[in-house]
């Protein structure tokens, strides 16, 4: 079923939004930050995208293979990425320190997005949560099919 004009519409409306948000929170940041936001990404894709080699980060990013060795190099010195795992063609994982760092920046990235549903009752949060459910199944095949050549799950 074809998406509906005025819920796309609404979608951008809400993302160009999100996205200014997202742009000024990046410009009012500390300039001094530890990692760059590819560097949090891959993080983000390393610990939900198991198992995820340096090959597959190369067609995510869309970078050549030392690109993606040198910052998979950078988050291993780190200690956030598990140096056991960074053999050639292994799959990457992260470290205790990696999966600590990320969590951490997931609490702080959280409130981010509390200003999107705060007059949210308890029956819209369930709600929002079950097509989100939907949204996210969705955004996963498109995510196995296009990127890395899987059939959908």
């Amino acid at each position: 079923m074809p998406i509906k004009q005025d819920t796309l519409e609404k979608l951008f409306s809400i993302s160009l939004k999100a996205r200014i948000l997202r742009e000024w929170q990046k410009a009012s940041r500390i300039q001094d930050q530890e990692f760059s936001e590819r560097e949090l990404l891959t993080l983000e894709v390393i610990e939900n995208l198991k198992p995820i080699t340096e090959k597959a980060l190369c067609k995510i990013f869309g970078l050549s293979f030392s690109s993606v060795a040198e910052l998979t190099k950078k988050l291993s010195d780190a200690g956030l990425i598990d140096s056991g795992a960074k053999a050639r063609g292994k799959a990457l994982a992260l470290s205790g320190k990696g999966t600590k760092t990320l969590e951490d920046l997931k609490k702080i990235s959280a409130s981010r997005f509390e200003y999107l549903f705060e007059s949210f009752s308890e029956t819209e949060w369930e709600q929002l949560l079950k097509l989100f459910g939907k949204v996210e199944k969705n955004v996963e095949n498109h995510v196995q099919r296009l990127v890395f050549d899987r059939s959908p799950i």
